[in-house]
């Protein structure tokens, strides 16, 4: 099994029970890990945990369908649709995460989506919030 099947059956336990341990084991403590709306590298203590942690409970609900994978063995581009429930309300979004990893472990994950949709689910009051409005409205 590789790594990128790995990190997919993961993050739908992850998605599931609300249990980080998995996926954040799969990372290298100094892994890099963003997408629009947060950044996390490894000089954080636990880097892959927090940022995992962040990415459900923000929801509370979500399940993610992988539509797309393209690896060459040591990075991989997912793309991907999530549907969940932010605040009682239903989003939609989709975009490509990028996996880049060594025989062990990952150490760069980067989520590429438009973060509009989920910004205004998460109470923004303004359409045009910025990432850090977000990260303060959590």
């Amino acid at each position: 099994m590789t790594i990128t099947v790995t990190f997919m059956d993961a993050l739908h336990r992850l998605e599931e029970s609300g249990n980080v341990d998995v996926i954040a084991s799969l990372f290298a403590d100094d892994a890099t890990l963003a997408n629009p709306l947060v950044i996390h590298d490894g000089t954080e203590e636990q880097t892959a945990k927090r940022f995992w942690k962040t990415y459900r409970y923000a929801f509370s609900d979500i399940q993610s369908t992988f539509l797309n994978v393209v690896e060459n063995g040591k990075a991989a581009a997912i793309e991907w649709q999530s549907e969940g429930v932010i605040d009682g309300q239903s989003v939609s979004y989709s975009g490509v995460s990028v996996l880049e990893f060594d025989d062990q472990q990952i150490r760069a994950f980067r989520a590429y989506f438009d973060p509009r949709e989920l910004i205004a689910r998460a109470g923004a009051s303004e359409p045009d919030a910025t990432p850090s409005d977000v990260e303060s409205a959590s």
